[in-house]
């Protein structure tokens, strides 16, 4: 019977094929399964991987100086934010500035439970490391009136925040460097580099950097003060020592004012003026009359361009040959109590050159003080030039691959030139007074000096990046549109400009721009 069975099965080829066919899915099926789960497992650990990454970076971004405690703290948020782990196995292993993150997962699995397996363990391990480069960062501080109290006080606590959280990542001082440019209507480049003067008043011959306007040579336009007279002289005529503001370049056409040009002892029109506040007339509105004088500032007649050298103790002779070291200078008798003195509208705090003296560095920025008015620009293209290794400072790397030269600019205000109603047509600034004509125009109203200087820090800014530095640019409480757009793209990017409405988000403005400075890698 079993025979004829067999035989009656071997005939019937259809139902033969089907068990055959059947028998043959059954790995197919298992295969299918089995493909399924380990794309599941792959893709649980490449979760975990990312997660790790994370983690990683995140810890080796805080340095050494945190603790271990922390440093799991740290990583744990970052893992959980990514991931859900089902194993309390996390660990973080600290070797210097490496940090290693790892932690094990199980990902449930169904097809494999043919196999035995209701489960698959996958683990994995993520090392970071600094990528450490050299930066050059320049602080570019607006410290003018309207920064007085708290805005000033949250912007020295996150620039130490920047500091300190940066030198204690990176340990070669030759790695990181910072110069602090505080700007209010000038800046200041520091009284030190001016001259020493002989019995005679007369400046000492080699004294003083050469990159100052030591004898008064530059020709430009300026209401009261001849070619030829040296400020540093007047200052000590009038018992006054400079303090070391500089007014802004000028040379009609050349751009000097937004361009890091070297200057040149023998080009006297690239050197830099030392601000100079002129005895302001006795009446008329003006603020700082300390010479009792009737003298015309505005007037260009011989009588008048007299009248102004004799009030300030120059002979008439000085009209011929004003640097005659022969010439005597007259008495004077100078009013210089109430701050009023041609230091009058020098208020910024002096430049910290590039450094990586970070105690000096924090001492300079808890120092800085609140008053005066806006000059971006100012800010701007000194900020280039102190992270430039041409003079005036010297202490920039020059450019090759490696060195990053960083500029952050945080401002609280709008450009102000100080128009006001006086003959002068405002009050005296970088670029000395508005009938000058060094922005452009002898007379207009604050809108229209506004929207010059808005285009004066534009390409200030533009030089800065056309040299290689990344600009970021911080607006501090400050709803001015036109203000907003032109920092917007002062900044090397629209990711480069941050809008801080309130000072309460400053920490987080500069931790955000200490982790995009610093590159991590992954290094497993």
């Amino acid at each position: 019977m079993i025979g004829r069975l067999l035989a009656r099965l071997s005939r019937d080829e259809g139902g033969n094929f089907s068990i055959i066919a059947a028998v043959a899915m059954v790995p197919l099926v298992l295969a299918a399964g089995l493909a399924i789960d380990f794309s599941s497992i792959s893709n649980r650990q490449s979760e975990l991987q990312h997660a790790l990454d994370s983690a990683a970076l995140a810890v080796a971004r805080e340095g050494d100086t945190i603790s271990d405690a922390e440093a799991v703290a740290i990583a744990r948020s970052f893992v959980e934010a990514n991931f859900q782990l089902d194993h309390d196995g996390l660990t973080v292993i600290r070797t210097g500035t490496r940090v290693t993150v790892e932690a094990p997962s199980r990902e449930d699995v169904h097809f494999a439970g043919i196999l035995g397996y209701d489960s698959w363990g996958v683990s994995a391990s993520s090392s970071a490391d600094i990528a450490f480069n050299r930066y050059e960062i320049a602080l570019v501080l607006d410290t003018t009136g309207s920064m007085a109290g708290g805005k000033l006080t949250a912007m020295k606590d996150a620039v130490l925040g920047l500091v300190d959280t940066m030198s204690s990542q990176i340990k070669d001082k030759d790695k990181l460097k910072f110069a602090v440019v505080p700007f209010a209507n000038f800046v200041n480049v520091g009284g030190h580099h001016g001259p020493q003067f002989l019995k005679s008043g007369k400046v000492k011959n080699k004294t003083g950097a050469d990159w100052l306007d030591l004898k008064g040579s530059a020709d430009f336009p300026q209401t009261e003060l001849p070619t030829g007279l040296s400020r540093f002289e007047l200052f000590q005529h009038l018992g006054q020592t400079w303090k070391g503001c500089v007014e802004t370049r000028h040379a009609a056409g050349k751009d000097l004012d937004v361009k890091d040009v070297e200057p040149d002892p023998k080009n006297a029109e690239t050197l830099f003026v030392p601000a100079f506040s002129i005895d302001e007339p006795d009446v008329g509105g003006y603020s700082n009359s300390y010479i009792a004088s009737s003298a015309d500032p505005l007037d260009k007649t011989p009588a008048g361009q007299l009248k102004k050298l004799v009030k300030y103790g120059i002979p008439s002779a000085a009209l011929v040959d004003p640097v005659a070291p022969a010439l005597e200078w007259l008495p004077i008798a100078a009013s210089l109590s109430g701050g009023k003195g041609p230091n009058r509208d020098c208020v910024s705090q002096p430049i910290l050159p590039l450094s990586s003296d970070y105690d000096a560095i924090r001492k300079m920025v808890k120092s800085l003080q609140a008053s005066g008015t806006t000059n971006i620009m100012e800010g701007v293209a000194w900020g280039m030039r102190v992270l430039s290794p041409e003079a005036p400072f010297t202490e920039g790397a020059a450019k090759a691959p490696g060195i990053e030269k960083i500029m952050i600019v945080l401002t609280d205000g709008s450009n102000v030139f100080g128009n006001n109603g006086t003959k002068l047509g405002s009050s005296y600034s970088s670029y000395g007074y508005l009938v000058d004509g060094r922005l452009g125009i002898t007379a207009g109203s604050s809108n229209d000096t506004n929207k010059l200087m808005n285009a004066r820090t534009l390409a200030a800014c533009e030089n800065a990046k056309k040299a290689g530095t990344v600009v970021y640019t911080i607006r501090l409480e400050e709803p001015d549109v036109k203000t907003g757009t032109m920092l917007k793209e002062c900044a090397t990017s629209l990711n480069h400009f941050f809008d801080a409405p309130s000072r309460s988000q400053l920490d987080d403005v500069f931790r955000s721009i200490r982790d995009d400075v610093v590159r991590l890698r992954i290094s497993s």
